[in-house]
C-alpha cells in the first residue's frame, strides 16, 4: 500500500497548471529612462539635422574658446552630439572646415563691417566707427588673434593676408579723404596697424598686460589712446 501512494504522489496531478520556463524581461524602452530623470540617447535622426553652419559655427567657437587645436572632427562632434558621419557628409576633411569657417569669419567680421561703414560721409568719424567696430565684439578679437598666432598655417595665412590687406586700404582711404596726401595716409595707417597688432598679439601672449583690458571698451579704449598718440591725431592737415 506504501509502494502505491509513493507512485501516485510521484506522478504529476492532471488538475495541476503547466509551470513554462520563466520569459525573459524585454530591455526598457529610451523614453523611460528619461521619465526616470535620465536624458535619452539621442536618436539617429536628430543627429543628421545639422547644417554645414552648424559645423562651421562651432568651428569658429572653439578657435575663439581654445585655439586652432581645438578645430578637430572629434570634440567637434561631440560638443555638437553629432556623428562623424555628419562632419563629413558636409566637409572633406578638417582644413575644407578651417577654410569655410575662416572664409565665413573674413566676410561677417570685415567684409560686411567695411560695407556698411563706407556710407558714412565724414572721414575721421569713418575711421573711428572703424577701430570700434574691430575691436567690439571679444569673440571676433579672439579669432583674429588666434588666425595672427597661426599665419603660418596654409589656410589660415592666405586669409590673414586678405583680411590685414582689405582692413588697412579702408584706413589708408579714410586718412585720404581726410586731407592727407597717399604717403601720409599710409604712413599714419601703418603706424596705426603697428600698434593695434601689436597690443593683440601682448594680450595673447600675456593676458592682463594691457591696461584695461579686461572688457571690449577698455580695449577700445587703450588702443585708440595709443594710435592718437602715435599718429599725433586722427585730424586733417592745417590749411596753408
Amino acid at each position: 500500500m506504501r509502494e502505491a501512494i509513493l507512485a501516485s504522489a510521484s506522478q504529476p496531478h492532471p488538475s495541476a497548471p503547466h509551470h513554462s520556463a520563466p520569459r525573459p524581461i524585454p530591455p526598457e524602452p529610451a523614453h523611460g529612462a528619461a521619465l526616470r530623470g535620465h536624458p535619452a540617447p539621442p536618436r539617429p535622426r536628430d543627429r543628421k539635422t545639422l547644417t554645414r553652419a552648424d559645423w562651421i559655427g562651432a568651428a569658429l567657437d572653439a578657435l575663439a574658446r581654445d585655439g586652432l587645436r581645438a578645430v578637430a572632427v572629434e570634440p567637434l562632434a561631440e560638443r555638437l552630439g553629432a556623428t562623424k558621419g555628419s562632419f563629413y557628409w558636409h566637409f572633406r576633411d578638417r582644413n575644407a572646415l578651417l577654410e569655410a569657417a575662416v572664409a565665413h569669419w573674413e566676410r561677417t567680421a570685415t567684409d560686411d563691417v567695411l560695407a556698411a561703414l563706407e556710407p558714412m560721409p565724414d572721414p575721421v568719424e569713418r575711421q573711428q566707427a572703424t577701430t570700434a567696430a574691430f575691436t567690439g565684439s571679444e569673440r571676433d578679437i579672439q579669432i583674429f588673434l588666434v588666425l595672427l598666432w597661426n599665419a603660418d598655417h596654409p589656410v589660415i595665412g592666405p586669409a590673414v593676408d586678405r583680411v590685414l590687406g582689405k582692413r588697412m586700404a579702408f584706413s589708408q582711404r579714410c586718412r585720404e579723404d581726410a586731407g592727407h596726401s597717399p604717403d601720409q595716409a599710409r604712413a599714419s595707417m601703418l603706424y596705426s596697424y603697428s600698434l593695434f597688432l601689436g597690443v593683440l598679439m601682448l594680450r595673447r601672449a600675456a593676458p592682463g598686460m594691457i591696461p584695461e583690458s579686461g572688457t571690449p571698451d577698455g580695449l577700445q579704449d587703450y588702443v585708440a589712446a595709443l594710435i592718437k598718440q602715435a599718429a599725433e591725431g586722427f585730424k586733417p592737415p592745417a590749411a596753408q
